[in-house]
């Protein structure tokens, strides 16, 4: 599918894409629902002050109601003390992902050049739903990648981190990634969502899960 201009417009939803610096062109996620006006945001990444310019453009600061992460590597959260100060909103996690996030100084120092702080965070395990931005978040746990990676599904659309790509999967070579975990959880992610489902990932474009589905099931074999 072709990209969208940020926001993509889906249903009742905004989703618009803040784009991180180079080296990584991380994507976080604003996530505004237009009936009410909550937003939420997702992997707030090096861009904090483009991230906070860009929710108070949209209804506020305080029409937050969560920071949800995918996973907890550097590129991904490399705002959140910032955006979580400046928000008050909660910062919600797998707690399957504590080994990351509680080594985000040593990932921090290693991937960006400078430590990372964590603030608080409210753990969730299995795959609770989650009330943000006007509707029940679908959590679907995809581990392989890191140890607590999920995907976050909204109605009409998904937050997939660095678990797929466009055409691409994420590396399972650092601390705590496993590539046949990741196959299956690949596997398992794309039986659960409806075709028409717009994918967005941790970098690059938007595509479907009708699409991904194709792609997967040459690529999966490889693998």
């Amino acid at each position: 599918m072709q990209p969208f201009e940020s926001p993509a417009v889906i249903g009742d939803y905004e989703v618009h894409i803040v784009v991180s610096e180079p080296p990584y062109y991380q994507n976080c996620y604003v996530v505004k629902h237009v009936p009410t006006g909550r937003q939420a945001i997702v992997d707030p990444g090096d861009a904090a002050e483009r991230i906070i310019a860009r929710v108070k453009e949209n209804g506020g600061l305080e029409t937050v109601d969560a920071i949800l992460l995918t996973h907890g590597h550097p590129d991904h959260i490399a705002a959140l003390a910032h955006v979580a100060a400046e928000t008050g909103a909660p910062v919600i996690a797998q707690d399957t992902e504590r080994p990351i996030l509680d080594n985000a100084g040593q990932w921090g120092q290693m991937l960006l050049g400078r430590a990372l702080e964590v603030p608080e965070i409210t753990w969730f395990s299995g795959e609770p739903e989650h009330a943000v931005a006007g509707a029940k978040v679908a959590t679907v746990a995809t581990p392989g990648h890191t140890p607590g990676g999920v995907c976050f599904v909204f109605p009409g659309f998904a937050l997939t981190g660095d678990t797929l790509f466009q055409g691409g999967v994420g590396r399972t070579d650092f601390p705590g990634g496993d590539q046949p975990t990741l196959v299956r959880s690949i596997s398992r992610f794309l039986e659960k969502v409806p075709a028409e489902t717009v994918l967005f990932s941790g970098h690059g474009g938007p595509w479907t899960a009708r699409d991904a589905r194709r792609w997967w099931k040459v690529m999966a074999g490889a693998m």
